[in-house]
């Protein structure tokens, strides 16, 4: 043995853990001066500390090529012991190159060779590459003996590698607390070591633990946390799908695709075949999400503002995928993955309505599998996939026994899987007939569903998260109408729509980090928008301005979410009592069929009545015509397009209110729409036209605003320069105020003093330029004279005004996701505590709108509410200026 070489090994080795990048440097200057010495233990190991650094740069090929070197500079001058080690470390990238059969013999070999503690952490590596191989039993055995000749030796790294080797696997087994337990030691070890690129690492797997818990906030804030300290060590694909996996369960799938696309150039220039099918694996999975499909649930029920549409495009894609990542698996001898990736496969069969018995019964058997291998949660995906197979195909016996094998999964999964169980449950009593026990577990179910929600902080979360939750949501509601009547069907909408808008709203702008961003973002608007740039300089503002808003929404996912609401819903008595006259009209889509619920004023009190409004499809079709026919008229392009907007407006009146014509009279309306009707301009439907109307995205929602005191507090204008009449228009309602309200005009109109003087207002209104973000509409804006003000800026207003006139283009539109979850500026206000939002659903003329609010304060200052007052407003307006007038709207309140 060469002392030289042994204090080399003690000097370099443990640097590789603390910084590779560093190692890597302090070896090839090793290897130089053990070269010219002539010193081949030396020579060795420094070949095997450069092997390791390559390897914890995500590196497989370099590290074989040095650990080969290694090894045969040892081998051919007999350094037995030297040898053996390097022989130890060259297993691990064997398995990582996707050959665990030869890292297995690789690792026999070396061990042959080792004795005491170097045998111990032999056997530690033996147990890595079992453990990957599906032998988890075998491996934590053989963790359980190395963590004890650690422990006796005092051997802190290699305790601390073991540890967290073995946290990951308890991770992988559903052992959440023992897992965490495991990674908070080998942390704690590593801290006190010195080891930051270890302890970076942990924080990494302490994602991955909150991951499988369903904690979506923490596994993002550990997964950010990690990646800061480690992106010097270059793209590591397993950490890359990780966070896939994540973004995947939440929905982002653009932002899903980028990482496993990331993953796989990182698998292939690192030749890291070992992790290449895992993200093959993952793109299927991505492909049949993207595809309109999530499996077996997709379009099972109906779905409140959900067209429930799928298909098989994008399902063979996934199948496809799915089977060569099980080729990929079945050569490397991975019968856990083989049966996952073979689970993916069926998934794509499912989804793409090609499905039979055959297929239910290797689904159950590959559910099993993964069961019985201790891979609980895709284990119990798979059954329940299986299960809900079983229902569609009228296998109701063998769809209950499924459900019994995956029981567990109601108790000790994460709250997705225990909503899926749930979903399955209850769409199983449905098609057994039993609709009180279907009724039951839907219930069950979508009370963890708002458990979940509320966890999610950020209003994107929880508003893209909700998709299961939303089909859920629809049979409940199915249910309701067809089984417990009107009344009981409106209990189940207010409790089923928009859910996360009750929930109590975040605040992402009060992260420093996102304020500077916002701030940056708005210098970068405002250089575009300044004076025209050469390309070069354009593209590079534009990167600069995709990566701000990248890393605000990235932020913004990490915000802590809250405790649910203990009911959305509001007594029957209570939502009668502050109609007071009105009439609420709901609309709810199943299935591809509108249906209305009217609550309207009787001789004996209130009233609920259902009506079948009829199918969405040709509504959406002719409200798409009017709001193209309207942008055509405000922009003065084609000489028909008012006679197109009168057409399609009576199209719209017959279709929708034809049905309920003799429910909702001529009197003062509360509206509830549903899917693309959010984006409704109702006051330009014939019957509608002079009825005080507001809208509100629930009968709950429009209660809880309604019902709030009276708000006091001054009166705040801004009118920006970005619309040609903003400063007129304020200055024109200004005049008018019998208080003299806090005017912004000008380059005044900057974002900062606007939110300080809107913050605590009773009245606000926002004169400018605004623009609906269709890529991102939390990105929605109305364009200051510093930049945009968008939704991530009004988070910072702790106390919104009441009222909210945003007089604007498109400033009353929102993104409609399953169980009519809304983003957008309107839906955001509404969430901070905003009564009333007074908005345009369209493009609008800017005169037109300055005379339109001029009469809008005037009937205000009478004492007329919002509602009534824009009411008031339209009908007095020119009706040559009705497709810019028409298409503002009363939301909220009212």
């Amino acid at each position: 043995m060469s002392t030289t070489a042994d204090e080399l090994a003690q000097r370099l080795l443990p640097i590789v853990m603390a910084d590779p990048v560093k190692a890597k440097m302090l070896a090839d200057a090793a290897l130089r001066d053990a070269q010219r010495a002539g010193d081949r233990a030396a020579q060795a190991v420094a070949l095997r500390t450069l092997g390791l650094a390559a390897r914890a740069r995500h590196d497989a090929a370099g590290a074989d090529r040095h650990l080969r070197a290694s090894i045969a500079v040892a081998r051919r001058h007999r350094l037995t012991q030297y040898e053996a080690e390097s022989r130890m470390s060259h297993a691990l990238i064997l398995d990582d190159l996707g050959r665990p059969t030869a890292a297995l013999r690789e690792i026999d070999r070396a061990m042959a060779d080792l004795q005491g503690q170097r045998r111990a952490r032999a056997s530690m590596q033996r147990a890595l590459i079992l453990r990957r191989l599906g032998f988890e039993r075998e491996a934590m055995e053989l963790y359980r003996d190395a963590l004890r000749a650690f422990r006796r030796s005092g051997d802190a790294v290699w305790e601390a590698r073991t540890l967290t080797n073995r946290g990951v696997l308890h991770g992988f087994r559903g052992n959440l607390r023992l897992a965490e337990a495991d990674l908070r030691a080998a942390q704690a070890l590593y801290n006190r070591l010195g080891m930051s690129t270890a302890a970076a690492q942990v924080e990494h797997n302490l994602g991955f633990v909150a991951a499988q818990a369903g904690d979506v906030p923490t596994a993002l804030a550990r997964y950010d946390r990690a990646h800061d300290r480690l992106w010097k060590t270059g793209v590591d694909a397993v950490s890359l799908l990780d966070r896939a996996e994540l973004l995947l369960s939440v929905r982002l799938l653009p932002e899903a695709g980028t990482a496993i696309r990331a993953a796989i150039a990182a698998c292939t220039d690192g030749h890291l075949d070992s992790v290449l099918g895992q993200a093959h694996l993952m793109m299927a999975r991505l492909a049949l999400l993207t595809s309109g499909g999530s499996g077996p649930v997709s379009g099972a029920s109906g779905t409140p503002g959900a067209s429930g549409a799928s298909g098989t495009f994008g399902t063979d894609e996934s199948r496809a995928a799915a089977a060569a990542a099980r080729k990929v698996f079945a050569r490397q001898k991975r019968a856990v993955w083989i049966a996952r990736a073979r689970v993916a496969e069926l998934a794509a069969v499912v989804a793409s309505g090609r499905a039979h018995r055959g297929t239910l019964r290797d689904l159950r058997t590959a559910g099993r599998a993964l069961v019985d291998a201790g891979w609980p949660h895709p284990g119990w995906e798979a059954l329940l996939d299986a299960a809900q197979l079983a229902v569609g195909l009228g296998e109701h016996g063998t769809a209950a026994d499924l459900l019994q094998e995956a029981a567990a999964a109601a108790k000790l999964g994460p709250a997705p899987l225990r909503v899926r169980w749930a979903h399955v449950r209850a769409r199983l009593d449905l098609a057994r007939g039993a609709t009180a026990e279907a009724a039951r577990a839907a219930t069950a179910g979508l009370r963890i569903a708002d458990e979940y929600r509320a966890s999610l902080g950020a209003t994107e979360l929880r508003v893209r998260g909700s998709v299961e939750a939303a089909a859920l949501a629809g049979l409940r509601l199915r249910l309701a109408l067809d089984h417990g009547g009107p009344r009981e069907a409106l209990t189940w909408a207010q409790r089923c729509r928009s859910a996360a808008l009750s929930l109590p709203p975040t605040h992402p702008s009060s992260d420093p980090v996102v304020a500077r961003a916002l701030t940056e973002l708005r210098r970068i608007t405002g250089e575009l928008a300044a004076a025209p740039a050469g390309p070069q300089r354009a593209g590079r503002l534009l990167r600069r301005q995709r990566s701000l808003e990248a890393e605000i929404r990235r932020r913004s996912w990490r915000v802590p979410g809250s405790r649910p609401a203990a009911r959305t819903d509001v007594p029957f008595a209570s939502l009668a009592a502050a109609l007071d006259g009105r009439v609420l009209f709901e609309l709810l889509a199943i299935d591809g069929v509108l249906h209305a619920l009217v609550v309207f004023p009787s001789a004996g009190g209130h009233r609920v009545a259902r009506r079948v409004v009829g199918p969405i499809a040709p509504v959406a079709a002719e409200l798409e015509h009017l709001r193209i026919a309207l942008s055509a008229e405000i922009l003065g392009h084609g000489g028909t397009s008012a006679e197109r907007v009168d057409r399609g407006a009576g199209a719209l009146d017959r279709l929708l209110l034809d049905p309920v014509a003799d429910l909702i009279g001529d009197g003062p309306l509360v509206l509830v729409p549903t899917g693309a009707l959010h984006a409704m301009p109702w006051t330009m439907l014939p019957r509608l036209r002079g009825r005080s109307i507001t809208v509100a995205p629930s009968a709950a929602i429009w209660w809880r605003v309604a019902t709030q005191p009276p708000a006091d507090g001054p009166t705040v204008l801004v009118g920006a320069p970005s619309a040609a009449q903003a400063a007129a228009e304020v200055a024109q309602i200004a005049r008018d105020q019998r208080v003299p309200p806090t005017v912004l005009a000008g380059e005044r109109a900057r974002v900062a003093p606007a939110l300080a003087a809107l913050d605590g207002a009773a009245i606000g209104h926002i004169a400018s330029h605004g623009e609906f973000r269709v890529d991102n509409p939390l990105f929605s804006f109305l364009l200051l004279a510093d930049g945009p003000l968008t939704v991530y800026d009004l988070s910072a207003l702790r106390r919104p005004p009441a009222l909210l006139v945003l007089s604007g283009c498109d400033t009353g539109l929102a993104e409609v996701h399953p169980g009519d979850e809304l983003m957008g500026l309107v839906a955001a206000l509404l969430n901070m505590g905003t009564a009333t939002v007074v908005a345009s659903t369209g493009p609008v003329d800017d005169g037109a709108t300055r005379l339109l609010m001029r009469d809008l304060y005037g009937h205000l200052g009478v004492g007329h509410p919002p509602a009534t007052a824009l009411a008031l407003a339209q009908a007095a307006a020119d009706p040559s200026v009705r497709a810019s007038t028409g298409s503002f709207v009363c939301f909220g309140a009212g």
